[in-house]
């Protein structure tokens, strides 16, 4: 199936040290980093971006589209590997013929204090070629003053069942984030965002400027500072700069938080181009009459899943149709959940398959036959209720099977664990406190005595 990837237009290569850290290899790979700090946990949630430059992908055939595949692994300092994930990221043939045009592909994690390898391999579907980056992160081995800085294009608060994050966002909170770890602004779209988590040891008011600076740490732009009452739990704040004017190059905007026992410190980098590129790239991506331009594997792809929003009455009458006819079925399907009729958008459906997309990247199964994200237990609740807060992994461990469990904190705390009963990778809810999903019988056998541990420090 087709989906619209995040775009990015680095026609100014970003060099400097991103928010948290970031490196950049001989490429163009770029890998950054931001930290964010968990008290009930004692954990730190990493949010690891990586920009491709698509002068990397190579055309396939004809249609002159590509695609390429990118694998992540995440190892401890004694070299045990804690994550690996693969995904293929298909991309337009729009895009290849785009000066300058990159890609931002996203991976989150949690971990306990200590250091990590962060290493990203992409291949290129057509000629194998393939780049490689890494980065060093350091998990807080204490609360910090605060988390790194992260730097977005946007920042957007949820509604009201509005779970799941669009096309290149991220979730932080109550907050959706449009980012690819260091920003490329353009003078058609010139707002910079910024989200910063402060951990005060009790609650107070923290006074918080915020200045751009050149790469020579010359002052561009200052912000008034403003006050913000954070609770002794922590809290965040937030800010938007329109930085309209502000000539090509590489700039770092950083932000100061001042309390009556405190001073934290943060910044990041983010660039600014002079091409109206960004506006044209996401036009052509957005263009067409959807689901006008798709094939029937890819309808019946973007049926499949409408399987968690059909009534009773929608059933059982795709498959009858002709192409055509399934065409019709699916644009009456979304009409009919269209928040804005009569504009060229529908939110619901963008956001919908985003979140299919994302659950197929993260979450597809092999094993004897590969089962899509979606259809798996962690992808269903992923789409339901969008990434889990905080995520704890158990990977090796004698006699017991790999489990992970995902823990929900921003409305009530949902709890779910999932096992690898086969070790294929094929991962089961075996255990929830959701009284709309069913837990086995037998989950506390299954999970034994450590796992029963970890999941009581995870309350």
């Amino acid at each position: 199936m087709k989906y619209a990837g995040q775009i990015a237009l680095a026609l100014t290569v970003v060099t400097a040290v991103g928010a948290g850290r970031s490196v950049q290899n001989e490429s163009g790979v770029g890998l950054s980093a931001v930290r964010f700090y968990r008290p009930a946990s004692s954990q730190t949630v990493v949010d690891v971006f990586c920009r491709v430059p698509l002068l990397l992908v190579t055309p396939i055939g004809q249609s002159g589209g590509g695609a390429f595949r990118l694998a992540v692994s995440v190892r401890d300092s004694a070299g045990l590997e804690l994550v690996s994930q693969t995904w293929l990221t298909p991309v337009r043939a729009e895009l290849l013929r785009t000066r300058g045009a990159s890609t931002s592909e996203h991976v989150r994690f949690a971990a306990r204090p200590g250091r990590y390898a962060v290493a990203v391999t992409i291949t290129d579907s057509a000629s194998g070629r393939v780049a490689r980056a890494a980065i060093d992160v350091v998990a807080f081995g204490q609360a910090p003053g605060g988390s790194d800085l992260l730097l977005a294009s946007e920042l957007r608060a949820a509604a009201a069942g509005d779970t799941v994050e669009r096309s290149g966002e991220v979730r932080l909170g109550s907050l959706f984030a449009s980012t690819s770890g260091d920003p490329v602004l353009t003078p058609q779209a010139s707002k910079l965002a910024y989200y910063f988590e402060l951990y005060p040891a009790r609650a107070e008011s923290v006074s918080v400027a915020a200045r751009v600076m050149t790469e020579s740490g010359t002052q561009v732009v200052a912000i008034a500072p403003s006050v913000t009452a954070i609770g002794a739990g922590g809290g965040f704040t937030t800010g938007v700069l329109d930085l309209a004017g502000l000539p090509p190059g590489h700039y770092r905007l950083e932000v100061n938080a001042t309390g009556p026992d405190s001073q934290v410190t943060r910044s990041g980098s983010f660039g600014m181009t002079g091409f109206e590129t960004v506006a044209q790239a996401t036009a052509m991506v957005e263009a067409g009459a959807w689901p006008a331009g798709l094939t029937e594997p890819e309808l019946d792809e973007a049926y499949a899943p409408l399987v968690y929003l059909m009534t009773a009455s929608e059933q059982g009458v795709y498959s009858s149709l002709s192409m055509e006819g399934k065409r019709t079925w699916l644009r009456q399907f979304w009409t009919r959940r269209d928040p804005s009729p009569g504009t060229a958008r529908n939110e619901d459906r963008e956001r919908f398959y985003g979140a299919i997309a994302e659950a197929n990247r993260r979450y597809r199964e092999g094993g004897a036959s590969a089962i899509p994200g979606w259809n798996t237990d962690r992808g269903r609740i992923f789409i339901k209720y969008g990434a889990p807060d905080e995520v704890y992994q158990r990977r090796v461990q004698q006699g017991r099977q790999p489990y992970e469990i995902w823990k929900y904190t921003r409305t009530r705390s949902l709890r779910y664990v999932f096992m690898d009963l086969t070790q294929f990778g094929n991962y089961t809810l075996i255990y929830t406190n959701d009284t709309r999903e069913r837990s086995r019988p037998d989950w506390q056998e299954l999970l034994g005595p450590d796992g029963l541990r970890d999941l009581e420090q995870n309350q």
